[in-house]
């Protein structure tokens, strides 16, 4: 009976896992430049450099967890890239952003 209990604590500590780990905040600052966001082009080219920056960042984030990694430097990369767009508020940018979702 003991084992049982142990090894469902670790099999929901380890589902648990990706959820705490990608709820972690941090900041960062991004680079872009702004003038290339006054076109479609320009926006689509500095939605990828940020969308690289992102996910390189989500990387060195969670590259210490061994369970579930994929799906958290997933999902942080989606929620940050979010936030970054947002901050950013750029018309051009957010219509590339909602093209890629």
């Amino acid at each position: 009976m003991k084992r049982t209990l142990i090894a469902a604590a670790l099999v929901i500590a380890t589902a648990a896992a990706p959820a705490f780990a990608a709820s972690e905040k941090f900041n960062m600052e991004v680079e872009y430049k702004a003038a290339n966001l006054a076109t479609s082009a320009g926006a689509a080219a500095e939605y990828a450099g940020i969308r690289d920056q992102v996910a390189d960042r989500c990387e060195a984030e969670h590259a210490d967890m061994r369970f579930a990694r994929d799906y958290a430097v997933k999902l942080c990369t989606e929620r940050t890239l979010a936030k970054a767009v947002r901050k950013i508020d750029n018309t051009n940018l957010t219509a590339v952003h909602a093209q890629q979702r």
